[in-house]
Parts: C-alpha cells; sequence; structure tokens
C-alpha cells in the first residue's frame, strides 16, 4: 500500500477527527462532549488534535457546516421533483429523518446555550438557509395556490413543521409503535388538516 504524503495525512487526520467529533457531537450533544473524548476516539493526543482544531467550539462549528452542507445536497432534488406538496412534503421530513444524526432541537439548542454570539449567528444562517428556507418555500408555493388557511405565513408554517417533528428523530424509543413512515403520515396529516372538525 502506496505511503500518504504528509499533506494527505493531514488530510485523513482532520476527517478522521471530523467523523468521531460528529458521531459523539450528535450523540450525547456539546457540552457532555470533551475534545479529550474525540482525541482518545481518533488515538491521538489533544495538542496534536489541536492542530486541525484550536477548540472544540471551532470543532463543533466545522462539523455543523459540514452537516448543513451534505442537508442542502439532499434537499435539491427533492425540491425539484413535480410532487404533491404532501408527497414533497414527507419526503423532505424523511430526509431529514434518515440523515440527520441527532434531535434537531438538541443542536439548536447547544447552539444556542453554548457556542459564543459570533458562532450563534453563524449557525443560525446555516439552520435557516438549510433546514428553514426549503420548508419555507414549499409553504410559499402552497400560499401562492390558496392552499395555506388565511393568517398563516409560510415562515410560520415551516416553523410549526420542523418543531412538529422533533420526537419522530427519537426512533429508539420502546414506547413508540409503527413505522417511521406511518408515523410522519399521521403528523403531515395533522399538520395540513388539523386535528378538530372545522365549524361550519
Amino acid at each position: 500500500m502506496k505511503k500518504r504524503t504528509r499533506a494527505e495525512e493531514l488530510v485523513f487526520t482532520r476527517n478522521k477527527i471530523l467523523t468521531t467529533a460528529r458521531d459523539l457531537f450528535m450523540e450525547k450533544g456539546y457540552r457532555t462532549v470533551s475534545t479529550r473524548d474525540i482525541a482518545a476516539q481518533c488515538q491521538m493526543t489533544q495538542p496534536a488534535l489541536y492542530h486541525h482544531f484550536k477548540d472544540k467550539e471551532s470543532l463543533y462549528v466545522e462539523v455543523v457546516r459540514q452537516l448543513t452542507i451534505e442537508i442542502h445536497t439532499d434537499m435539491i432534488p427533492i425540491e425539484q421533483a413535480n410532487d404533491s406538496p404532501k408527497v414533497q412534503l414527507k419526503a423532505m421530513l424523511m430526509m431529514l429523518i434518515e440523515n440527520h444524526p441527532t434531535n434537531i432541537l438538541m443542536m439548536i439548542h447547544d447552539i444556542l446555550n453554548e457556542l459564543k454570539k459570533e458562532n450563534q449567528f453563524l449557525m443560525f444562517q446555516l439552520w435557516q438557509s438549510t433546514y428553514l428556507d426549503p420548508f419555507k418555500r414549499l409553504f410559499k408555493k402552497m400560499a401562492d395556490d390558496g392552499t395555506l388557511r388565511e393568517g398563516v405565513t409560510s415562515e410560520t408554517a415551516a416553523r410549526y413543521c420542523l418543531s412538529t417533528i422533533s420526537p419522530v428523530f427519537a426512533s429508539d424509543s420502546p414506547f413508540r409503535t409503527g413505522s417511521i413512515s406511518d408515523r410522519l403520515d399521521e403528523l403531515i396529516d395533522f399538520m395540513m388538516f388539523g386535528i378538530c372538525k372545522k365549524e361550519v
């Protein structure tokens, strides 16, 4: 096997750190994970890790940045498909649940409570463009078609939608029954049509 060059070795090590950090951060949350934990799993020293990332926060920011790039890429073909709003909404939500390694609300909590203000703003911009905006565009089309209830904005609908699916991420709970797909169908039905009969 050909030996890696110094530059290739640096890229390999950096990617290993990012992959390991992503797994730990997304499983346990920002506060619980230390750079010592990450370095130990990568079989390196903390100083060696700091050669690639100056601190835990900069490492977390890069993990989230890479994650949002992947989610954004996966969202594009779903948005471009010529499907009904209900089908498109389910495809977007299924992609997030299947590809996103953590509860979105836990990630937002970490960002709002653990990071410096400048990084919070950067993360907010990434979250908005990657998560919120695709749903806003979908609900905007529905508003333009006259499908949304009067007084409901595309942004309100998008924020409600993302907050509603948060429990579905806890797919390993022993108290949950039915497939993720079935649970999503139920949630989407409630989101789009409500749970009460409309008064005439």
